[in-house]
């Protein structure tokens, strides 16, 4: 039995120190004795997270299941995309083949699935008809045996029957000659009398559509009026959704003007009220005085007597009002001066349009409105005569209807044509009766040898039945493989081949050899280009008889690659050998171990690397080297540096161990660095 290898140690030689593959490194003690050999030094390793596992560990080689790339017809090679050793891609580009040569074999197997299928659909159309003429040639002959006998007597009675026959056939044919003669006598004056009926309806119809044809286009004119008046509206709308904003601005200086030219107005009034006031006052003479006026008489003299107006106040209004005329003046004059003019003219031209359109949208929806009531009135003429269509049409259908139960589809001619078909039958059914009477006797010889004739036949027609039925399904069932074939190499061939000629890899994998140059003519299914596909990945390694027993198929297994150290591999047993391989007296046998899918693996074929068959262990634990743990006393300790540098013993708790590694389950952590002691040479 061997442990697992989980690192490599690498050892330090004379006075190099190097660093372990482990996480190992070795450092000289500080401390060390001037005149010793040697000095005490530590090698470290590092606290890791992963897997411990035990079991037989075997070596064994590299093998990648090959995948051979072919071509199912002949093509030339244009180019080769590839090399010998290339690691490629599923979907990568391998060949490039001809196009024209693809395009000439699949058209090819098209050509043979068409002509497969016509060649079965013959085979099965040629057993229906042949099966069918054949059950039906069983069953009649098998019939006429089983009837033959009988059927013979049959003929003698048919044959008096027959001749009975005959004479009634020539009394019926006599029968309807007389019917059609009458006919014919008839026909003329019905014909003519269904050919009026039939021309009024036609001259009814044809007013019909010249009416019909009017009122379609009175329904135009409805048309192209409605759309003149959509026109003309949308025409308004567009008109006043442009001017609408300068309309808006248009109305507020008007509003302006006509505010200020009312304000400006009353402040006018205002202001000739008060003058008028004022000067009425100041005309009467009345003079101002505290508390009394004077007023002087036309002798001189003078009184003084209480004023019934304040002058002062008059003039205090008159001044008001004039200042408030004047700020209105000067208002109005503002307003004037911005809304007159331009925006002024604007103003009666916009309103001018409005006016104008309104009156075209009245104008055309007067069209409108008188049109659709002229179209109304004709619908109603129509419809009115449409009802005496109608009428006309059930008169000529019912006279028609009459003169068919009468004359069915005969015409003139039909009815001469018959009569003398007639005539012709009725001389043939007479000449008939005449032979009839003169073969009777070789008829009868005739009959029963076809009756001798008719059991022999029946004894015999199993037996051709199913010859025939046998030799049917054979060659269908031929055509159908062939068809089948066929359609398979044909599906086949589209699934496996592009129009454009590229061939892709249709694995992962290492290009292991190309078999074909530019320029080559290859041959159908020939290995063009053969592929390690290294999705399935496989090492052989040899077990001893002891081992091999506590092996089984699918068993767990961890897979060190020599060419990838330090990187663990799991895989499963895919087959254990039955037969033993002998060599120098010991016996082994072979077991192949599949690695899980590594498809991003850059495995070669022939590697080395080790195979450790799982018995036993833990996952997913922190572990280190066992040299870096010192047991005593029953418990774990491990060397560690403390925060000034110092080395420093800390207890641990310790678990599963391999011999070479050994878990921690408390104490430290992952990737904290264990110090382990050893002695160093000082020379």
């Amino acid at each position: 039995m061997k442990k697992n290898n989980h690192k490599k140690l690498i050892i330090a030689s004379a006075a190099v120190i190097i660093a372990a593959g482990a996480g190992a490194a070795v450092y000289a003690a500080s401390n060390a004795s001037a005149d010793s050999d040697t000095e005490t030094g530590y090698r470290e390793y590092s606290v890791s997270k992963g897997d411990i596992t035990v079991g037989a560990e075997e070596s064994g080689t590299v093998s990648i299941e090959r995948e051979y790339v072919t071509f199912p017809c002949a093509a030339d090679v244009q180019k080769v995309c590839v090399k010998e050793g290339t690691t490629v891609k599923e979907g990568d580009l391998l060949l490039k083949l001809s196009p024209d040569d693809i395009a000439d074999a699949k058209e090819e197997l098209e050509s043979a699935v068409t002509s497969a299928k016509l060649s079965l659909e013959s085979a099965k159309q040629e057993q229906s008809e042949k099966l069918l003429e054949a059950k039906q040639t069983l069953e009649s002959s098998l019939e006429s045996g089983s009837t033959a006998e009988s059927g013979y007597s049959l003929y003698i009675t048919k044959s008096a029957a027959s001749a009975q026959s005959l004479r009634k056939q020539l009394e019926s044919l006599k029968k309807e000659l007389a019917e059609y003669t009458e006919l014919k006598e008839t026909y003329p004056d019905d014909y003519a009398e269904l050919c009026e009926y039939e021309d009024k309806l036609n001259d009814y119809q044809n007013k019909y559509k010249e009416m019909e044809k009017q009122y379609r286009a009175y329904q135009k004119i409805d048309s192209e009026n409605s759309a003149a008046l959509d026109a003309i509206k949308t025409e308004y709308e567009n008109y006043t959704d442009k001017i609408s904003d300068t309309y808006e601005n248009i109305t507020e200086l008007k509003k302006n003007y006509d505010d200020a030219k009312t304000a400006y107005e009353k402040a006018r009034e205002d202001y000739d009220t008060a003058k008028e006031n004022y000067d009425k006052a100041k005309s009467s003479g009345t003079i101002m005085v505290t508390g009394s006026s004077e007023t002087s008489d036309t002798s001189g003299s003078t009184s003084t007597s209480s004023t019934s107006t304040n002058t002062s106040d008059l003039a205090d209004k008159l001044s008001k009002a004039k200042t408030a005329l004047e700020e209105a003046a000067s208002e109005y004059n503002s307003a004037n001066v911005a809304y007159s003019g331009y925006y002024q003219k604007l103003d009666s031209e916009i309103s001018d349009t409005i006016d104008d359109y309104e009156e075209k949208v009245a104008a055309a929806e007067k069209v409108v409105t008188a049109h659709e009531k002229i179209t109304q009135a004709y619908k109603e003429e129509l419809d009115d005569f449409n009802s005496e269509l109608s009428d006309v049409k059930e008169d000529y259908e019912d006279k028609k209807s009459d003169f068919t139960d009468v004359y069915g589809q005969n015409d003139a001619d039909s009815i001469d044509d018959k009569i003398d078909s007639l005539n012709d039958s009725i001389s043939e059914t007479e000449l008939s009766i005449k032979t009839s009477d003169t073969e009777s006797g070789s008829d009868l010889l005739k009959a029963r040898q076809d009756a001798d004739t008719a059991i022999a036949k029946a004894d015999s027609a199993q037996s051709v039945y199913d010859r025939t039925a046998a030799t049917l399904e054979n060659q269908v069932s031929e055509a159908q493989k062939k068809y089948d074939n066929a359609v398979k190499e044909y599906d086949e061939f589209c699934d496996s081949v592009s129009d454009d000629g590229s061939v892709y890899a249709e694995c992962d994998g290492i290009i292991s050899s190309v078999n074909v140059s530019d320029g080559d003519s290859i041959m159908a299914n020939v290995s063009l280009v053969t592929i390690m596909d290294t999705r399935y990945i496989y090492l052989s390694a040899s077990v001893s008889e002891e081992d091999i027993i506590s092996l089984e198929s699918d068993m767990e297994c961890s897979v060190n690659l020599t060419a990838f150290d330090g990187k663990s591999f799991t895989g499963h047993i895919d087959t254990i050998s039955a037969e033993p391989a002998r060599s120098s007296g010991s016996v082994t046998y072979t077991v192949t171990v599949k690695l899980d899918d590594e498809s991003g693996l850059n495995v070669r074929e022939g590697m080395s690397g080790d195979i450790t068959f799982i018995e036993g262990g833990v996952t997913d634990v922190m572990y280190t080297n066992v040299n870096a743990v010192t047991f005593r006393d029953g418990k774990s300790y491990v060397k560690v540096y403390d925060e000034n540098g110092q080395v420093i013993e800390k207890e641990v708790t310790t678990g599963f161990s391999d011999g070479r590694y050994v878990e921690i389950t408390s104490g430290v952590s992952a990737g904290e660095k264990l110090l382990a002691e050893i002695q160093l040479s000082g020379k």
